[in-house]
């Protein structure tokens, strides 16, 4: 950390979905040179992560079966949202982390402008899948 207290130094900071320096690599995105990302959702709460080249993710994750009306999991208006909830779940233990995380989905996905049901439909998606599937799993 340098003396003015940029923890950044060394990389590149990134604050929205059009700047990220990720390509596609095979089904995920994958970052291409080292990054801070810094997302704001709501007012007061910051996320912060740092991400390494070579570090990938795999998008919305949206069934082929739905990708004609929702759309593409790797399309580029659902890649900050899907960036902070993949990352968020990963790390959330609790049902409150799992709530936490589908929230942010939900606030990125409108500050991207996503149709107000396109967004509706991914957050009941997520909430389902956490009601069904996460829950059970770790509540066994």
């Amino acid at each position: 950390m340098s003396d003015d207290g940029d923890d950044t130094q060394g990389f590149n900071c990134i604050t929205q979905a059009a700047n990220m320096p990720v390509c596609l690599h095979g089904d995920r995105l994958t970052f291409t040179q080292d990054a801070a990302l810094v997302s704001y959702p709501i007012v007061g709460v910051q996320l912060y992560r740092y991400e390494k080249a070579g570090d990938s993710w795999d998008g919305a994750s949206i069934p082929r079966l739905f990708w004609s009306i929702i759309g593409h999991p790797l399309q580029q208006e659902f890649r900050w949202a899907s960036y902070w909830h993949d990352k968020l779940c990963d790390h959330g233990f609790t049902w409150s982390q799992r709530r936490f995380a589908d929230a942010v989905l939900l606030v990125l996905l409108e500050q991207e402008r996503v149709a107000y049901w396109r967004r509706t439909a991914m957050w009941l998606a997520v909430r389902a899948y956490a009601w069904l599937w996460w829950s059970w799993s770790n509540w066994r």
